[in-house]
């Protein structure tokens, strides 16, 4: 964390849950920033790399979505949940964190979240990174709505043996082309692993999201957008992504070699450099 910042954490109860959240602050005069992780692994250590290159601001919250992290059911549960109640959630935080226009960052999950939540707020939010999110995986909708059929069986394999199988199941489908070193993938798994019925909860909610939402819509919301994908990712995700950037306004797409699904712990401060409109 650079030193210009001040730490606070702190939880905002919402109907159900009380959602973790810690904000950087600083006297710079530059929009503050909404960080979403992805499915499975918390917010503090997704984005940990990417804070200490990123320009000072005026904030940057990061939250622990549903299932991740230190943020908790009131029952003690870990309840199924919807792409609605997270972005309810996320509302009430950026309301009682006092942002009233800033921009948002969202990978894989968090990706997702950031188009639904820039569909809600609208001009409240200006500059939109998104890394991999889900929901653009695919040009053909109907396609991509057939793969989430892998997503769930790896949930249920994750439910079933809170553990390996299920996580290696996951990786094969959102990372295929990974580098599979034996060392990195230890790491990855024991990330993943940490809230297992948390991570298939959120697969879970980005496969009903996939398959209910109305996905033009939600683009034709969508402004001032640099999408950021691997360059070992799959060819239909890389050309779906150049795809957009041709046809969407004001949407730029970013391949950054020698990476895949991993983005922001592999390249943080190239993402930091693009969330900021650095180059």
């Amino acid at each position: 964390m650079a030193s210009c910042y001040t730490l606070r954490e702190g939880t905002l109860a919402v109907s159900d849950q009380r959602i973790f959240w810690r904000r950087l602050s600083s006297s710079a005069e530059v929009r503050p920033l909404l960080l979403l992780h992805g499915a499975g692994v918390a917010g503090g250590l997704t984005w940990k790399g990417v804070v200490q290159q990123l320009r000072p601001r005026s904030a940057i919250v990061i939250p622990d979505l549903r299932g991740a992290g230190r943020t908790e059911s009131l029952s003690g549960d870990e309840a199924s949940f919807s792409a609605d109640q997270i972005i309810d959630d996320l509302v009430a935080l950026v309301d009682s964190q006092g942002f009233e226009q800033f921009d948002v960052a969202g990978y894989s999950f968090g990706g997702l979240m950031t188009m639904l939540l820039k569909q809600r707020l609208g001009s409240r939010i200006a500059d939109v990174t998104l890394l991999e999110p889900g929901l653009l995986e695919r040009a053909n909708l109907e396609e991509m709505r057939a793969m989430r059929a892998g997503y769930q069986e790896a949930a249920q394999a994750i439910r079933e043996s809170l553990g390996e199988q299920g996580i290696d199941r996951f990786l094969a489908l959102i990372a295929p082309h990974r580098s599979r070193n034996p060392r990195v993938e230890k790491i990855i798994t024991a990330r993943l692993a940490q809230r297992p019925l948390g991570f298939a909860n959120a697969l879970d909610c980005v496969t009903e999201a996939i398959m209910s939402l109305d996905r033009a819509s939600v683009l034709a919301a969508q402004q001032r957008v640099v999408s950021i994908v691997g360059g070992n990712s799959p060819h239909t995700l890389r050309d779906y992504h150049q795809q957009l950037a041709r046809t969407q306004p004001s949407w730029r797409t970013v391949q950054l070699s020698g990476t895949d699904h991993s983005l922001p712990f592999q390249k943080p401060a190239h993402i930091a450099r693009l969330i900021d409109r650095m180059e």
